[in-house]
């Protein structure tokens, strides 16, 4: 009545000798060998009478705190499960990856510590705990954990990656010489080793899919294999977030560094644009000096006297340098009175908000008035109205007005046609609700062509009945 042992057979790196006669003994396909020997992707087949699953585990060799870039190492595992109705005998093979030299980037390191097998060490603590259920079920209950293991070392490696990626995005690594070879070079391998994370786990994503669709394995394993499954998905998903993050580091950082440039190249500009202006405001300064000096030091003269009336003057070389001084110092004062003046108008240009439109229309007197109106429209006690000083006016009223006020012209409010103006007051045409819905329907128009010039009064239209204000 008590169900069958289990055995458990495990082998640390591949002895073809000890897999032959594991093969022989234990009836191994032929096929599930190959894949061992050639490890073959992640996968699970079921040949005759037991099943094959093979793993490619990432397996986290450096700091969950973010304090040194992620290192991993691969393994490939290899397992055979009996298969129903015992499922009494399991089989692993674990060695180290050989594509990882050529799979992952930036190389593999040596595993030296057997970080790689620490889930043999995980699940014989399991089996060995006291009141362990693991002991109580089968084969393919044992299989299932060695796939629990092997989603959370690939967990694991992805929260690494999101602690390392958020210390690199935290670090100062703008420069002035643009961004560190080797801060750079890490992200941009981070970004090409999350997309091998993203690849492994979609592959354990479609075997844990396959295990799902077996009909003997689902029917005790389903609700523990869609627990990894959720586990894997969120894996998967973050790898792609990180990925992307990663290409959003780099994008930002080369944005700020040409800012940065940008900056640099704005004040080198600014400085060259300073030397040549204080050079030539020099050079403009000291030309009349040149200038006299040029033209009295000339060798003019008829037996040695000069000609040059100024030069026989007892005190003209003091006249000279008091005319000289005099200059220099009222002209560099007013160069630098000018340069100040300039600069505070630069400045204050650069403080103040442009705004056009407010600026066309405070240029308009009739806008103003308009705009005087519309603020103060509630509060008004009589209707409000449209007034300027030589200019016609439009009542509010529509029909039944008695002074034809409706039918005038204005300078701010559209001519309205004439069978309108008629209806609306100054004849017995159209009625009252036909004309506010002309009137309204125009005005609409009108305020569609105009709306870009200046803003509309909006004059209310009293209904019949209402009482007008006088």
């Amino acid at each position: 009545g008590e169900p069958p042992l289990v055995r458990w057979v495990h082998m640390a790196g591949l002895d073809l000798t000890l897999m032959l006669a594991l093969t022989v003994k234990y009836s191994l396909h032929p096929l599930g060998v190959e894949d061992v020997i050639e490890q073959c992707p992640t996968k699970i087949d079921r040949y005759g009478n037991h099943y094959f699953a093979a793993i490619e585990q990432l397996c986290l060799a450096s700091a969950v705190d973010g304090s040194e870039p992620v290192r991993v190492h691969g393994r490939h595992v290899a397992v055979f499960c009996s298969g129903p109705p015992l499922f009494d005998t399991i089989l692993t093979i674990t060695e180290p990856d050989h594509d990882e030299k050529e799979d992952w980037p930036g190389g593999c390191t040596r595993d030296a510590n057997g970080v790689g097998d620490a889930w043999v060490d995980r699940l014989r603590n399991r089996l060995m705990a006291s009141h362990s259920r693991l002991r109580e079920r089968r084969a393919d209950f044992l299989m299932y954990q060695i796939l629990d293991l092997s989603s959370d070392e690939l967990v694991k490696v992805t929260r690494a990656y999101t602690t390392r990626l958020s210390v690199l995005d935290e670090q100062p690594h703008i420069t002035p010489m643009g961004l560190p070879e080797e801060w750079l070079s890490e992200v941009q391998l981070a970004q090409l080793q999350l997309a091998v994370v993203a690849r492994r786990l979609k592959g354990l994503r479609r075997l844990i899919g396959r295990v799902i669709e077996d009909a003997d394995l689902a029917a005790t394993l389903t609700g523990y294999v869609s627990d990894v499954r959720d586990h894997i998905d969120e894996a998967h998903e973050d790898a792609v977030y990180l990925a992307e993050k990663c290409r959003s580091i780099l994008e930002a950082s080369e944005r700020a560094v040409e800012r940065h440039h940008g900056y640099c190249r704005q004040k080198a500009d600014d400085r060259l644009n300073m030397m040549v202006f204080v050079l030539t405001g020099a050079t403009a300064i000291f030309a009349p000096v040149q200038f006299m000096a040029g033209v009295y030091g000339m060798n003019f003269a008829i037996d040695g006297t000069p000609t040059i009336p100024e030069l026989n003057l007892q005190y003209g070389y003091y006249y000279f340098w008091t005319l000289v001084v005099t200059y220099l110092t009222v002209s560099t004062s007013l160069a630098v009175w000018l340069h100040k003046r300039f600069q505070a108008k630069q400045r204050a240009e650069a403080e103040q908000p442009t705004d056009t439109g407010n600026v066309s229309r405070a240029s308009r007197p009739w806008m103003s008035r308009i705009m005087q109106l519309q603020q103060g429209r509630g509060s008004a006690a009589s209707s409000p109205a449209v007034e300027a000083a030589g200019s016609p006016t439009v009542s509010p009223t529509v029909g039944g007005a008695s002074d034809g006020s409706c039918c005038s012209a204005s300078p701010v409010l559209p001519q309205l046609p004439s069978s309108v103006a008629g209806g609306a007051g100054c004849s017995n045409g159209i009625g009252t609700g036909a004309a506010q819905s002309v009137v309204s329907s125009t005005m609409r128009r009108w305020e569609v062509g105009h709306q870009d010039s200046f803003q509309v009064l909006r004059v209310p239209l009293l209904s019949e009945g209402q009482p007008r204000s006088s």
